[in-house]
């Protein structure tokens, strides 16, 4: 794992943005995060700095503008951004949706859940998993 791994987190909800930064900082600084509150912040970013890549992106499914699977299709199709994985995250859980996301590529799909505990502990899974121990093509 590199000295400080790059995490792109995109949402639009302000509250969640708010409790993940600060379970980054409080728990897993070892991370670097960058956030952004839309699909559209995320593909702009993309066209402008693309060399400002990240090595993991948690994505909201439920997004005004381009919504998650909008924004995960064209990562997936991206030259130099297909490889970073891509964690789908929604606060509903619909089984179609979840395959849709699959289907356009997408390496996991979780559930947000309720609580600062229950987050850290994903957050921590995720991390540890993608960062650590995935080797990823590229």
């Amino acid at each position: 794992m590199p000295a400080e791994s790059r995490i792109f987190i995109v949402d639009d909800g302000a509250d969640y943005r708010f409790l993940t930064e600060q379970i980054f900082t409080r728990f897993l600084p070892q991370y670097s995060t960058r956030f952004f509150a839309s699909g559209d912040a995320l593909y702009q970013h993309i066209l402008t700095s693309p060399t400002g890549k990240p090595e993991l992106i948690i994505l909201d499914l439920h997004m005004p503008g381009l919504s998650g699977e909008q924004v995960l299709s064209y990562l997936k199709k991206h030259p130099q951004w297909h490889y970073i994985p891509v964690i789908m995250m929604s606060s509903t859980v619909d089984e179609v949706e979840i395959a849709a996301c699959y289907k356009a590529g997408a390496n996991s799909f979780l559930a947000k859940p309720d609580g600062m505990t229950q987050f850290k502990e994903i957050f921590e899974s995720v991390c540890t998993y993608w960062l650590k121990f995935n080797r990823p093509s590229q």
